[in-house]
């Protein structure tokens, strides 16, 4: 899938920038933004494959992203990051087409090489 566009969602400029980077270090286009208005923007004008969304955001969390997204494009693949995974959230994310739900970065998963599964996975799927 390299030279595809992804969209990356993320309150965490830091962690937006770092993700970007490596992403765009394995062949793909990265769009961010940190706004959840401005994704729904650039999913519409830019029509990105696959669109990576961080859980907890300030004034929409990324469910609530995805269920706006999923009015706009059905087809999107979607991957969830968050810093505190929670069952609650998984549930919620099921009906959504969620490919992936990933942990942020900690001693216990790495973060970039489920990252890189996931586009995988997807990449086989387009």
């Amino acid at each position: 899938m390299p030279n595809k566009k992804i969209l990356i969602v993320d309150d965490d400029a830091d962690f937006l920038l770092l993700i970007k980077k490596r992403v765009e270090s394995w062949g793909y286009v990265v769009l961010t933004t940190m706004e959840s208005e401005e994704a729904l923007r650039l999913l519409k004008m830019e029509r990105p494959q696959v669109v990576i969304l961080d859980y907890l955001m300030p004034n929409i969390n990324g469910i609530e992203l995805l269920r706006k997204i999923r009015l706009v494009d059905r087809q999107t693949a979607a991957i969830m990051f968050t810093a505190q995974p929670t069952m609650k959230a998984m549930e919620e994310a099921k009906g959504l087409n969620i490919t992936a739900f990933i942990p942020k970065e900690s001693f216990l998963v790495d973060t970039e090489k489920d990252l890189k599964i996931a586009l995988d996975l997807i990449s086989q799927g387009l």
